[in-house]
């Protein structure tokens, strides 16, 4: 392989040596400078140029981030004050004997966003200290909007019962910066 790669190079060099050598040695010299800005500029565009654009790229996108966790920081401080401010008689109101916290989800989860967003809705069950029942269902919606999410958000809140949420996940995608990936748990108390 290394013979072959010789031999084809070797014309090509040769046929330049010859042309550099018949020609003056002021004419040389200029080559010889048009040659080392050309491998400057051909280093420049190959090595140097895709590193900076590269570092600035970056810096844009965690400028960004930071922008993002500083909001979602602010929402989370709103969130634990609205949640010390809330009475604590709503969390443990009962629920209806006939309502069915999945069933709830499913319909909510319907009005808010498109049935192709909902990856997976799991409905758990555990039993409390105190004696009851703790009914979870963990959403997980993929390519979903800020505006559906809202919305989600709202119907949950505005329930009849006394269903809350416990874990609220927000991933902003990165192959769309308008779509966020959602895990949502919603939970109620019930005694058995």
């Amino acid at each position: 392989m290394k013979a072959m790669i010789t031999t084809w190079l070797a014309k090509p060099l040769e046929t330049i040596g010859e042309i550099l050598a018949r020609l003056a040695p002021r004419e040389q010299r200029l080559v010889a400078v048009f040659g080392a800005l050309l491998a400057a500029v051909l280093g420049y565009q190959v090595v140097v140029e895709p590193l900076v654009g590269g570092r600035r790229r970056l810096a844009g996108e965690i400028e960004s981030l930071g922008n993002d966790l500083a909001a979602m920081e602010s929402l989370a401080d709103s969130i634990r004050r609205a949640a010390s401010r809330a009475p604590a008689e709503t969390t443990k109101r009962e629920l209806d004997k006939d309502f069915s916290l999945f069933s709830f989800v499913d319909r909510v989860t319907a009005a808010a966003v498109d049935r192709e967003s909902v990856t997976a809705m799991t409905p758990t069950r555990r039993k409390l200290d105190d004696g009851t029942e703790e009914t979870m269902v963990e959403l997980k919606l993929a390519r979903v909007s800020l505006a559906e999410t809202v919305a989600l958000l709202r119907d949950v809140q505005n329930a009849s019962q006394p269903v809350y949420v416990k874990r609220f996940d927000l991933r902003k995608r990165y192959d769309d910066r308008s779509r966020f990936d959602v895990v949502m748990v919603a939970a109620a108390l019930a005694r058995p």
